[in-house]
């Protein structure tokens, strides 16, 4: 089976790549190589390579910039995965697109399920959110998988972010009151394989087992790493970001166990393996 990949060298595609390649022949395209907002250019690429599947990994997701840069943001993860889901329906491919837990506002007590109202709160969870919509509306078989709180190797996350400020201060401010699920994106890849395989359709979560805030993740970060640092909780209010953040995103995860047998493993599990 020929996978082709969109947004492949970002944190997803630099993680979960690896272990497609292992079943699959995967064809990695970023930007370079197709612009997914030309209609045309998808004609093209879809001629050439002749995948059986699209995963489309590309997104923007600076979540605070997107509060300025509406129509890029709209035309990058709304508008392009509705040109790519048409295509796939008029080629017969399949196809995945990966969202996230910004489409929720987050004042749910108990965890999401893929059936919940979605209500999001910033620019970037809207334009989430209406790709979604553009996607099921020109390919109703097609596969969305929402996940959060990704980290990996590659490029710059929290972990990398946090361990920096905290070995050059020897001190971290950190959100205490955002309640989510830290997700290894090596363990998207799993996932992703089984429902393909499976021939799945429709919202699927998926995060890693368990839930934290911010700061019980740096917490268990810097015990990990045996950091010695002055951890401070601040507010989201504190904190004082221009996009609203979910105060809790936690994902019930339930229906990828039913639908593929796949238990996702514990954000501490996951943890540890990315830093041993």
């Amino acid at each position: 089976m020929k996978i082709l990949t969109t947004g492949s060298h970002g944190l997803l595609g630099t993680n979960i790549l690896p272990v497609l390649e292992r079943s699959f022949t995967v064809i990695p395209y970023d930007i370079e190589e197709w612009d997914i907002t030309d209609r045309d250019a998808g004609e093209r690429t879809i001629r050439d390579i002749r995948p059986d599947v699209i995963l489309n990994l590309a997104a923007y997701t600076n979540v605070d910039e997107c509060e300025d840069c509406l129509s890029l943001a709209d035309r990058v993860n709304a508008e392009a995965p509705g040109i790519i889901a048409k295509l796939c329906s008029d080629h017969n491919i399949k196809f995945v697109h990966i969202s996230t837990d910004y489409v929720f506002d987050g004042e749910k007590e108990t965890p999401y399920r893929e059936d919940d109202e979605t209500n999001p709160t910033s620019v970037y969870g809207l334009s989430k959110l209406s790709g979604e919509k553009k996607v099921l509306a020109n390919c109703p078989d097609a596969t969305i998988i929402r996940t959060q709180w990704l980290y990996g190797h590659g490029g710059i996350n929290f972990i990398t972010k946090i361990t920096k400020i905290a070995r050059e201060q020897g001190v971290a401010e950190v959100v205490n009151d955002q309640r989510g699920c830290p997700t290894y994106a090596k363990d998207i890849a799993d996932p992703i394989l089984l429902l393909i395989e499976k021939n799945r359709s429709g919202i699927y979560h998926v995060a890693n087992a368990g839930s934290c805030t911010w700061f019980d993740f740096a917490r268990e970060i810097f015990s990990c790493l045996h950091i010695d640092v002055v951890l401070k909780p601040i507010t989201s209010e504190q904190l004082n970001r221009k996009a609203n953040r979910p105060r809790n995103s936690v994902f019930d995860c339930s229906r990828l166990f039913r639908d593929t047998g796949h238990r996702m493993r514990t954000w501490q599990d996951a943890l540890h393996d990315y830093l041993s």
